[in-house]
């Protein structure tokens, strides 16, 4: 990890910086020499005794470490702390963590080494150990003296002056090591590798680092970095010859594979254009495998410009039928049910795809009396116009029952456009025409206070919602973050297109049809750190603001929005003391929804065991605080009405899934509902009142 030692990368400074002397300078060198080798013998003075290596690892100390953390030098060591009794038995080892004397000295040598590659030249270390008072187990003690540290006063690049202009200009611009940094072998590292990366994508693929060397100073202890390139002739894209694997029943048009390609022959070769032409090909969703391999001649190689090319792939079956359970708590319960789906791929001939999707659900344990019965068609173009855009189209028809006092009818048309700007960073423009018509008490579904019902039994809406979002995603990992952030903000409206005369079935008083107006706005904030550096303790927060705001007809006569465009608060993703559809501020409207919602969580993730060899290498434990509440109105919100959950969680990782589950214990830490005594530590019994009242709740995947 840090190439660059002291020893490999020292070079002799010049006279003018360092002019040698003799006479009384031999005389200093040697009271300097002795005073080195005296203090280097201090450091281990102890001995290796015999009986010491069949004592255990008690703790691991650090003391002098101003620049970097017991944790950081912690993960460098060999010498480790054991785990006794039961956890021995637990995380799956044979065998205590001995204390070895040997390996305390290499420990020693490597935090010196990290230090150097870190730029601080003239720290020392002493490694000691001490037995505790039971002569059971030993404390090892590192005691760090950092020094002086160095900083980058030139950096040299060699052998680039033969580049084009535009290269040397995409070199020059945001360099990772400065001038006047502190030198740090891995940024040097870092900064290597951006070049390389800008030559790669610019013609320069084969092109490579051969040595770096960093000289330092004795004048002011300060680096001097030089870099030495060869990068060969340029290159660009040669022809493309196929691979495929299995049996291939799609028969898709080759023009459409290599339209996903954004290059041709003859074009300077580019390794984040030919990543980018698998990525296009992988949206397709007709591959389950896809790989472009170029094939580099040789650096030497006088003659040959062209990169021929072997395109890989593995096709999916044309036709692919899914049957799946469901258990979640949709209609305001534990509800249970099944879907099935039907897909079939390239329907046209262009990688398009339709799919048919039939579910049933019914709350347990009155099934046949709370149901939701629901059937989509949906038709996908994975690119429209360019490779960057793509296009959804989708009809679905659902009927809903509560017990016997009301039933539903709801038919939705969706047009969806996405654009790819890049690959974290997309925007997506989603069209939706909504009917539906209850018959019975509309309230029952649609929440009391929040409609305005005359004593008719039949109600029916027609909604045309527009949304537009945007989102960029910076963390490292889809599923396991564990470094970076993820935000994104959404627009929506419906009623305002209206106006303009659109040949769409309008609201018509006279035949009872109404139409909702609202704005809603909505951002998320995501971000994730890692603490211990090796993806052992992971700290995440998460912010979400959210606020409908209804105007013209929907203001006046009160008529709410969709239900599936509500909020709701309470639950596994959300403020987890209670359950889902359970916290407002207003009673009301918790479970039919409301119209602003604030969502502050935290968590801190452990990984348990993460030197386990057997199924417990999987298991975490989470601790979490959330925050928010649910209003009816933004202007509502208020400090004092904001609820906290407490609370604790296991994580257990499938090997078999990219998702893990996860089961999680809130209590309620602050209830601005509660007459009396809203704190948890106001309660008559922590216990009763608290304990035994929270909840838990389960999931898959993380809480966000």
């Amino acid at each position: 990890m840090y190439p660059y030692d002291e020893s490999r990368t020292w070079r002799e400074p010049n006279v003018a910086t360092a002019p040698r002397r003799h006479g009384r300078g031999c005389v200093v060198f040697i009271i300097i020499g002795f005073a080195f080798f005296c203090t280097s013998t201090s450091l281990h003075a102890q001995t290796d005794p015999a009986d010491i290596d069949s004592l255990d690892v008690e703790e691991i100390l650090f003391t002098g470490n101003d620049s970097f953390s017991d944790d950081e030098l912690r993960s460098l060591i060999a010498t480790d702390e054991s785990s006794l009794g039961f956890f021995v038995w637990l995380i799956g080892q044979s065998e205590h963590r001995y204390f070895d004397f040997r390996t305390m000295l290499d420990d020693v040598e490597v935090i010196k080494k990290f230090y150097r590659n870190n730029g601080f030249f003239e720290a020392r270390v002493a490694g000691r150990y001490e037995r505790t008072e039971d002569n059971s187990a030993v404390q090892v003690y590192f005691d760090l003296d950092e020094g002086r540290s160095s900083y980058v006063d030139s950096i040299a690049y060699r052998r680039l002056q033969e580049l084009p202009p535009t290269v040397q200009g995409a070199i020059a611009r945001a360099p990772l090591l400065r001038m006047g940094q502190r030198y740090s072998a891995p940024t040097v590292q870092a900064e290597r590798a951006r070049v390389l990366e800008i030559l790669a994508n610019n013609g320069f693929p084969r092109a490579f680092s051969d040595s770096v060397t960093v000289e330092r100073k004795m004048s002011n202890n300060n680096v001097v970095v030089k870099m030495n390139f060869n990068h060969g002739r340029r290159l660009y894209f040669g022809n493309i010859t196929e691979k495929i694997e299995g049996d291939d029943d799609l028969n898709l048009a080759r023009q459409i594979i290599y339209e996903r390609l954004d290059f041709e022959k003859g074009d300077i070769y580019s390794r984040e254009l030919l990543l980018d032409g698998e990525t296009n090909m992988n949206r397709l969703g007709v591959f389950s495998y896809v790989s472009l391999k170029p094939e580099f001649p040789a650096i030497d190689n006088p003659v040959d410009s062209l990169v021929p090319m072997t395109l890989g792939l593995r096709p999916k079956t044309r036709y692919e039928l899914a049957p799946a359970a469901i258990l979640n708590n949709q209609l305001r319960g534990v509800t249970a049910g099944g879907e099935v789906s039907f897909m079939m791929r390239n329907v046209f001939g262009g990688a398009q795809s339709l799919t048919t999707r039939l579910s049933l659900l019914g709350r347990i344990p009155d099934y046949a009396d709370t149901y939701i019965s629901s059937s989509q068609l949906l038709f996908e173009q994975p690119y429209l116009f360019s490779n960057r855009n793509s296009l959804s189209f989708s009809g679905s028809y659902s009927f809903v029952g509560e017990r016997d006092l009301v039933t539903g009818d709801i038919l939705q048309i969706t047009l969806g456009v996405k654009r790819f700007f890049t690959s974290r960073l997309i925007g997506q423009v989603v069209w939706t025409y909504e009917i539906s018509e209850f018959t019975g008490d509309p309230t029952v579904l649609l929440g009391r206070g929040l409609i305005y019902v005359d004593t008719e039994e039949t109600i029916n809406f027609r909604n045309s919602i527009r949304r537009l979002s945007l989102e960029d995603n910076q963390t490292d990992d889809l599923y396991y973050p564990s470094e970076g952030f993820f935000w994104r903000a959404l627009v929506e409206e419906a009623g305002w297109f209206e106006g303009l005369g659109l040949p769409l079935p309008q609201a018509d008083e006279e035949k009872g049809i109404r139409s909702t107006e609202y704005v809603k706005l909505e951002g998320l904030v995501k971000y994730f750190h890692d603490f211990s550096r090796n993806e052992t303790a992971i700290f995440g927060m998460r912010l979400r603001l959210g606020s409908i705001f209804r105007y013209g007809k929907s203001m006046e006569d009160d008529l709410p929005v969709p239900i599936n465009r509500r909020y709701f608060a309470g639950g596994a993703t959300s403020i987890r003391g209670w359950q889902n559809r359970e916290l407002s501020a207003d009673p009301e409207a918790g479970e039919t929804g409301s119209n602003a919602l604030l969502e502050v969580s935290t968590e801190l993730r452990w990984q348990l065991f993460p030197r386990a060899t057997n199924a417990l290498e999987g298991l975490g434990l989470v601790a979490f605080v959330d925050a928010g509440n649910l209003w009816t109105d933004i202007n509502r919100m208020r400090i004092p009405e904001i609820a906290l959950a407490l609370g604790i969680g296991i994580r257990f990782n499938l090997p078999f899934a990219p998702l893990p589950v996860r089961v999680d214990f809130g209590i309620k830490g602050y209830n601005p509902a509660s007459s009396q005594y809203k704190w948890f530590f106001e309660k008559d019994s922590i216990w009763d009142d608290v304990i035994r009242k929270g909840v838990i709740l389960f999931g898959i995947g993380h809480a966000f």
